[in-house]
């Protein structure tokens, strides 16, 4: 199919040139540039009313649930949130039930995903039980490789056999090696240190971690990428490693935006791992991300059903996709963030620390994963939008701009003015380097 979108703006070698069109034929970009009339040759135009069309986001830490956990989410309700917030492409986390841990629990994750999703989906794989790297899940398609450090503390201590182990077996594949690096902490814990204003332990102990395993992998050739990290000291210390590792880190959403406040104010409804911290924590974590020493930017959704959030010992974690475009598009309209800043750790860092090939960036040849952005149209956040299973939102009530009207993936509209169109399987089962994978 040959897709014509004329009159829009587009986002090109870090700048916006107007008056644009984009041809795509599905599922590639075949052209696009200054748009001087003429063409004749298409199934579909569309008009973007001069909006900006953006290179899709890739979220590169989201939890999709299903499975026996579909209770929580499933593939499609996941990557439909992801599409109504400019994601189209996202990287699954392995602690699922089953485990994404073998060859075989793997390619039963792929072959369900497969009709199901909306957007595109990298699956990640944890160990075996025996703290092994299986081989064939590189083979069969595992982006990346995680390990939940907590599940490596033996009184206190990292076990560094079973690291050493998981780092070597890794130093063979040209796979990432994506970080933990906090321990569980119970909401009624997190509470107390919110209203102490002391997240001091918590900070230290997510450095300490990270130095730790930064120490014992500088042995091997592997690729380190650590999650959410929360704490500007952590931070720091992985940077300090950049030039004689390669190793990368990320930030989520909220604990860029959100604080101890948030917590105070809703409760268990914004309890996370690693939790939220101090408003000048967030600042400092803005700041570092503006100076270049964070790699991307992520969600980690972690939709849980209702009545997990509530009671003495609630799940960590929530819904987030939805509202990744809208929510760092607002910091651009208000001057916080630049767009360059925003597309380099959403689209083209994620595809670069991830080796997700021809997608993020809008560029002749790549798959036509596009987001047309509204920054005119504004989108108050409440529970009862969300289309995730779980129906509640630390950001309640905030009001957004940047809204993704119309969201591509694979060159098909799977947003239409902020409406689910797409059925499902337009989405494609993605492997670092090579062309999506049909399951």
């Amino acid at each position: 199919m040959r897709l014509l979108i004329r009159n829009c703006k587009l986002y090109v070698n870090d700048r916006i040139v107007e008056n644009c069109f984009l041809l795509i034929e599905t599922p590639l970009i075949a052209d696009f540039g200054i748009d001087h009339g003429g063409h004749s040759s298409y199934d579909i135009n569309l008009n973007a009313r001069g909006r900006i069309l953006l290179p899709g986001m890739i979220d590169a830490h989201v939890h999709l649930r299903d499975q026996l956990l579909s209770y929580k989410e499933d593939f499609k309700t996941g990557t439909a949130s992801a599409v109504l917030g400019g994601v189209t492409s996202v990287i699954d986390m392995p602690n699922n039930d089953p485990p994404t841990n073998t060859p075989t629990n793997l390619l039963e994750r792929m072959e369900l995903a497969k009709s199901k999703i909306l957007a595109n989906v990298g699956f990640t794989c944890k160990p075996s039980v025996n703290h092994s790297i299986n081989l064939e899940l590189s083979k069969i398609g595992a982006i990346a490789f995680k390990v939940f450090l907590y599940e490596y503390m033996v009184d206190g201590f990292l076990d560094t056999s079973s690291l050493v182990k998981i780092l070597s077996s890794l130093s063979k594949l040209d796979r990432v090696l994506m970080l933990h690096c906090n321990i569980k902490s119970k909401f009624s814990e997190v509470l107390k240190l919110a209203r102490r204003r002391s997240m001091f332990k918590l900070c230290r102990i997510e450095k300490e971690l990270a130095e730790s395993i930064l120490r014992i992998a500088q042995a091997y050739k592997a690729r380190l990428h650590f999650c959410h990290v929360s704490c500007p000291k952590a931070i720091e210390a992985i940077n300090k490693r950049k030039g004689f590792m390669e190793v990368s880190l990320e930030v989520t959403i909220h604990h860029l935006l959100l604080n101890y406040s948030t917590l105070e104010l809703l409760g268990s409804i914004a309890h996370v791992d690693p939790p939220l911290k101090s408003k000048s924590t967030a600042t400092s974590l803005f700041k570092l991300l503006k100076s270049g020493a964070v790699d991307i930017v992520v969600t980690d959704h972690a939709p849980h059903a209702i009545f997990e959030k509530e009671g003495d010992d609630p799940k960590p974690g929530f819904p987030n996709l939805q509202f990744m475009m809208p929510t760092l598009m607002t910091q651009v309209k208000k001057g916080r963030l630049s767009l360059n800043t925003v597309v380099e750790k959403t689209t083209i860092k994620p595809a670069e620390i991830f080796r997700i090939k021809k997608r993020g960036m809008i560029r002749k040849g790549y798959y036509a994963d596009l987001v047309e952005v509204d920054f005119k149209r504004k989108l108050k956040v409440k529970s009862q939008i969300l289309v995730s299973k779980g129906k509640y939102t630390p950001f309640e009530g905030a009001i957004l701009v940047g809204i993704p009207v119309r969201t591509y993936v694979n060159g098909i509209c799977v947003n239409d003015d902020y409406t689910i169109v797409g059925r499902g399987g337009e989405g494609k089962v993605i492997i670092p380097g090579d062309e999506p994978h049909e399951c």
